[in-house]
């Protein structure tokens, strides 16, 4: 193990953001106590005592991103633009984003690293064997990620309902555990230990502290083949969605859910960028088409629709689970609504055969 006083802290980041953004939790000014995940610049404090009200993947899933530019110039022909030899004219010039810098997010938790895992398995999977998001595969091989292991947690947190709870490594690079007067830190990758072999580091023979044990929904690994069963019974998840006003926070809050929307944004009538931006499933419009049709129509649709992607789509087709619980949706959900109790009635009501 080795050691970093609090003290050091600062320094630590003071170097790491020499050559990479860093990213750490702090309280925003005149928020009344909301953590939240924060480009870090010289002087500023941290908050490692505190949950993040929302997680940490903006990190590798911007809010809002510039996916190209474009812009329409006369004299070059439309050939060199899609190589089909036409005519001299009008041509259509992209402009690729900027790669992304080296990063490092500072004081996430296990459930966020986890997630970065999870979200790996759709967009940055090895070459030639599935798609590959290049924007985030690019932010994702950037990135080193410094976990702050969980020693206390509350009511609302569940991730010792997913794998190794509070003492999961995956996604991370570095963990470390809050000890009197600092950090003790473990390397989980070859990057941790480039990181860890820094002077500022110092070597120490203390233990780790004893971690959080978190709330446990048991019998969650049954959920992918029987939510399936539940799928045509509209008059339970009517009753289970009856509360949610689709407000949409438990999507933006989720370190997993990556619901998005395309647009173009025109800075002129012959220059512009398309952006990609968050979305949410639970918003009536995300699935209405042009017609006019909706296959989502209700709340209930579209409720279904989250739990059954998270517990059932999603591991059938990516192999895990599209939730780390991390307990967001519970803490920010206005409603009160608690996916846990919405988890237990499903296990309960689904029928025992196909």
């Amino acid at each position: 193990m080795k050691f970093i006083s609090s003290d050091a802290i600062p320094e630590l980041l003071e170097a790491l953001s020499a050559s990479s953004v860093v990213w750490a939790p702090r309280e925003l000014t005149g928020s009344g106590g909301t953590v939240m995940f924060e480009r870090w610049r010289t002087g500023d404090p941290i908050d490692l005592e505190h949950f993040s009200s929302l997680s940490a993947k903006d990190v590798v899933l911007p809010r809002t991103e510039k996916l190209f530019g474009y812009t329409y110039a006369f004299g070059g022909g439309l050939g060199g633009a899609f190589g089909n030899g036409a005519p001299a004219g009008e041509q259509l010039v992209i402009e690729p984003a900027e790669p992304a810098p080296p990063a490092v997010l500072f004081g996430a938790r296990a459930c966020d690293a986890k997630a970065l895992d999870v979200l790996d398995a759709l967009f940055n999977n090895p070459e030639g064997e599935a798609y590959n998001d290049p924007q985030y595969q690019s932010r994702r091989k950037s990135l080193t990620v410094i976990t702050l292991a969980c020693t206390t947690c509350d009511e609302a947190c569940f991730c010792s309902s997913f794998g190794n709870g509070t003492s999961e490594k995956a996604g991370s690079d570095i963990i470390v555990y809050p000890v009197e007067g600092g950090l003790l830190a473990e390397a989980v990758s070859s990057r941790g230990e480039a990181l860890l072999a820094e002077p500022i580091f110092e070597e120490s023979e203390q233990a780790p502290p004893p971690l959080a044990e978190t709330a446990r929904i048991e019998g969650l690994e049954r959920l992918e083949e029987k939510l399936p069963r539940l799928f045509d019974d509209m008059d339970f998840w009517q009753e289970i969605s009856e509360r949610c006003t689709s407000c949409g926070f438990c999507t933006y809050g989720c370190p997993t859910c990556y619901c998005f929307n395309i647009h173009d944004e025109m800075r002129s009538d012959r220059e512009g960028e398309r952006q990609r931006s968050w979305d949410a499933c639970m918003f009536a419009l995300y699935t209405q088409e042009t017609s006019g049709h909706n296959p989502r129509p209700t709340l209930a649709h579209r409720y279904r629709n989250r739990i059954n992607h998270k517990f059932s789509y999603y591991p059938e087709n990516q192999g895990k689970i599209l939730c780390t619980g991390c307990g967001r949706c519970i803490r920010g959900c206005p409603a009160g609504l608690d996916i846990r109790d919405v988890l237990r009635a499903a296990l309960e009501e689904a029928p025992r055969e196909p």
